[in-house]
């Protein structure tokens, strides 16, 4: 199966490194104009160099997602860079462990703000500019298997996953009128800087970093360890014309994580 995204105008948020670099990466390869995000330029402009080097078409733009301003600033110089859009794929995240008797409301509204409130504000400016194009689009997320799941100290997160997949269904229902497709991808962990952060920050004493990342990140019915090119594939499946039939789903890629428990 050839994915083709010729032509198509895309902008991947978090862009700078794991799942959202390797989402960008395949969207050029596949040959779309990818405009990348990360918090500062020079962070982006690596996964950019990455796709030049590869003979792809990329710029960089920059954003605090905690910022509606910025927010606002970095979609109009995506959305100029690329003259037009056709594919947002909000990839950027925050995990932030913490248990609920130690809970702090600083980290609540930093992670509801990346996790939730910068797509939903991302949506609405892109998607207006989808709805005047009139050639319809795709509107995607990564969300987490997290978002179906209980997990010990997980409760932001969690919650402001769960909290991205509702506004996806609702967005497919809204959106479907005008050829515009919304879906969310729930990965389980994945080999991913920021999942090696948290790993490192739970290993105990004598335990190395690949130990647990091995025994933990492979605690799945596949036993395997998943990576960001897993969850790039199913993105630029569904950004294609092969998923144009497919919206207002929450797609599971976390080798069965999902059909178990998280222990303590």
């Amino acid at each position: 199966m050839h994915i083709d995204l010729s032509d198509k105008r895309a902008l991947v948020t978090g862009g700078a490194s794991g799942i959202g670099a390797a989402i960008a990466e395949v969207f050029a390869d596949s040959g779309a104009h990818v405009a990348v995000h990360a918090r500062t330029l020079a962070k982006a402009e690596a996964t950019v160099e990455q796709i030049k080097a590869g003979g792809g078409q990329a710029f960089a733009v920059e954003a605090d997602l905690t910022d509606p301003a910025a927010i606002e600033a970095m979609c109009d110089a995506g959305v100029k860079g690329l003259g037009g859009i056709d594919i947002v794929m909000n990839n950027a995240g925050l995990y932030i462990p913490e248990a609920m008797v130690e809970s702090d409301i600083d980290t609540w509204r930093r992670t509801m703000a990346v996790n939730l409130e910068a797509p939903q504000l991302i949506t609405r400016i892109t998607l207006q500019t989808m709805i005047e194009q009139g050639t319809g689009g795709r509107q995607l997320y990564v969300s987490s298997v997290s978002a179906i799941m209980a997990e010990v100290l997980g409760s932001p997160y969690c919650a402001s996953k769960a909290g991205l997949n509702a506004l996806v269904r609702c967005l497919a229902v809204e959106a479907g009128q005008y050829g515009i497709t919304a879906n969310s991808i729930n990965p389980g962990w994945v080999d991913t800087p920021m999942a090696r952060k948290a790993f490192d920050d739970m290993k105990e004493e004598g335990q190395t970093l690949e130990e647990i990342i091995e025994e933990s990140m492979s605690d799945n019915t596949l036993g395997v360890v998943i990576k960001p090119a897993d969850i790039a594939a199913m993105a630029a499946y569904l950004a294609s014309e092969h998923g144009r039939c497919i919206t207002g789903q929450d797609i599971n890629i976390c080798a069965g994580l999902s059909l178990v428990r998280y222990g303590d």
